[in-house]
C-alpha cells in the first residue's frame, strides 16, 4: 500500500511538472554526494521542560562526477543555519562557493547566497514537505542570475516494532528564473533515508534532471547525502 501510495504521488509530481524540453543530444551519467555537519546548536527549553533547537549552524560540501562518472564536474563548500520558526516552518540563510565543469572545457565559478522557507508537516503513516528557496548566482566573468527553486517531498516511514527503520521517499523539483521568466529546470528524485544514530544519518537516491536551454539537456544521478549532528 505505501509503495502504491509513492508510486501514485511520483505520477502527480510528473504530471504537474512544468514543461522541461529533454532533447537527447546531450546526457550525462552522474553521481552526487553532499555531506552537511551541524554543530553548535542554540536550544531553548519548551514549557514542557524538553530542550528545542532554535538555531542549528552547518557547513556542508558538495562533489559530483560527471562526463559518465570519470570527472569532477562541480564542487561546492558552504555554510548557513537553519532558523526554527514553530513546530511546522523553518527559515535557512545559506552561502555556497561552486566550481562546476559541466562538460569537456568548460569551467564555471560563482558566489551563490540561498533563502530558503520550508514547511512540513508528519503523520502517522506519511510526511509532506515543501521548500521554497531563492538562490542569487554571482558568477564569475558572466551575468548575474536569480532563481526560485520549489521542493515538494512525501515521505512514508517503514516501522519495526513501532522503531523507523527506514523513509523511502519521492520528491520533485522545478526550477524558476527570474532573468528568462521561464522554467528552465526540473529535478525528479527518489530513494530512502536512514537514520542510523542520533548524530549520524544517511540518504541513497536517484535522480532525473531536466534543463532547458542548457548544454546538458538531461542528466541521470544516483547518490548518497551525508548528514553529521556533532552537538
Amino acid at each position: 500500500m505505501k509503495l502504491k501510495i509513492l508510486a501514485i504521488f511520483a505520477c502527480v509530481l510528473l504530471g504537474v511538472t512544468p514543461g522541461i524540453g529533454q532533447e537527447p543530444e546531450e546526457g550525462d551519467i552522474q553521481f552526487w554526494n553532499e555531506t552537511k555537519v551541524y554543530f553548535g546548536s542554540y536550544k531553548k527549553t519548551d514549557k514542557n521542560g524538553k530542550k528545542q533547537k532554535i538555531v542549528s549552524p552547518f557547513i556542508m560540501g558538495t562533489l559530483r562526477l560527471g562526463q559518465d562518472v570519470k570527472h569532477f564536474v562541480n564542487e561546492r563548500a558552504g555554510f548557513g543555519f537553519d532558523v526554527r520558526l514553530n513546530k511546522y516552518f523553518k527559515f535557512t540563510p545559506s552561502y555556497y562557493y561552486v566550481a562546476e565543469q559541466k562538460v569537456k572545457n568548460s569551467k564555471s565559478f560563482e558566489h551563490r547566497l540561498r533563502f530558503a522557507i520550508t514547511a512540513s508537516k508528519k503523520w502517522k503513516n506519511f510526511g509532506l514537505s515543501t521548500r521554497g528557496r531563492v538562490e542569487h548566482r554571482i558568477k564569475n566573468s558572466k551575468s548575474n542570475t536569480t532563481r526560485f527553486r520549489n521542493k515538494t517531498k512525501l515521505t512514508i516511514p517503514v516501522r519495526k516494532d513501532d522503531k523507523e527503520v527506514v523513509t523511502p521517499f519521492v520528491a520533485n523539483e522545478p526550477f524558476y528564473s527570474f532573468d528568462k521568466k521561464e522554467w528552465v529546470r526540473n529535478e525528479f528524485s527518489a530513494g530512502v533515508s536512514k537514520k542510523w544514530t542520533k548524530k549520524f544519518a544517511t540518504e541513497f537516491f536517484y535522480l532525473m534532471q531536466a534543463n532547458k536551454g542548457n548544454t546538458l539537456k538531461r542528466v541521470n544521478a544516483v547518490g548518497v547525502n551525508l548528514k553529521i549532528t556533532l552537538d
